[in-house]
């Protein structure tokens, strides 16, 4: 549930309060966005026309372009039953609180909607992440790179210098128990007799994830420089799956990092080319943000 509300603090629009209407505001390629819209948001009769309520345009309109990319990239659509079950966690989660939309979201004058939509974007989200995972271009990127899907179980000792570097090689080259002179020389303290574990080696710098791919299993290796010192290393185990056994479990070879990595520059590049405007009375479209109108206005819309 703590990634949860992480999550929704990112993904939940601002604005102080509500709007109705049904003017065209704005569009993403053919699709119109109207005031209505934004103003089933919040609770209340009007919706200041200043930089929050940009922001929130700018928000609703990213996801109807993200929809849009969905469909024209991986010929997909939100399942309903991904979206209900955020619903439902989301709802599940407020009810436990005894709070209303507002207070659960952190959001002034926020709706039993905007709850809905951030139903809506987590399961977008997670929706596009399954296509990513599996698209050619995805898979033949990572298995161009081993490091980003070989895990390998290391230890390592790390120094200041080369030459301390070169006398901990020699003393494990002669026989001596790699714990203890870890223990004895190495200053990451981090570790258990310099015992890494076994992770993904793409989760390392680059000059020790390309050490562990290198060097010979069971061998002593190095030294190797990184920005922390000198390293020297053994990896007792090496393992990376095939391309039939990562597509069929993809999230078991990636990490969370890497997997928020193929969502975010996705999610860049569908902002940077999408077609679309917001009407000239309410500023201009970026992929950062709407950019308000020259002369702005105070003033709010409201219904009718």
């Amino acid at each position: 549930m703590r990634r949860l509300l992480l999550l929704l603090a990112v993904l939940a629009l601002v604005a102080p309060a509500c709007s109705a209407g049904d003017e065209e505001i704005a569009w993403v390629g053919d699709e119109a966005i109207r005031l209505s819209e934004i103003g089933a948001l919040f609770e209340g009769d009007t919706l200041p026309l200043d930089d929050v309520f940009l922001d929130t345009l700018f928000r609703v309109m990213a996801v109807e372009a993200l929809h849009q990319a969905l469909a024209a990239d991986f010929g997909g659509t939100v399942p309903a039953d991904v979206y209900d079950g955020y619903l439902s966690q989301l709802e599940t989660a407020r009810a436990e609180q005894g709070v209303d939309p507002a207070q659960f979201l952190g959001v002034p004058n926020a709706s039993l909607a905007m709850v809905e939509f951030n139903a809506e974007v987590l399961a977008l989200r997670d929706t596009t992440i399954e296509h990513l995972m599996v698209a050619p271009t995805t898979v033949d990127m990572l298995f161009a790179d081993p490091a980003t899907l070989t895990t390998a179980c290391v230890k390592h000792i790390l120094v200041e210098t080369l030459e301390e570097a070169e006398a901990a090689k020699a003393r494990l080259e002669a026989g001596e128990d790699f714990a203890a002179v870890a223990g004895e020389v190495s200053t990451d303290t981090s570790t258990e007799g310099g015992d890494l574990g076994c992770a993904l080696a793409g989760g390392y710098v680059e000059a020790f994830a390309q050490a562990v791919i290198e060097a010979p299993l069971g061998e002593v290796f190095g030294p190797v420089e990184t920005d922390f010192g000198f390293h020297v290393l053994v990896v007792s185990e090496r393992t990376a799956p095939t391309r039939e056994e990562y597509l069929a479990a993809p999230r078991e070879s990636l990490s969370d990092e890497e997997i928020g990595n193929l969502w975010t520059e996705w999610f860049n590049d569908v902002l940077q080319a999408v077609d679309a405007r917001v009407a000239e009375r309410y500023g201009t479209w970026t992929s950062i943000g709407i950019k308000a109108p020259e002369t702005s206005t105070t003033t709010t819309s409201s219904a009718g």
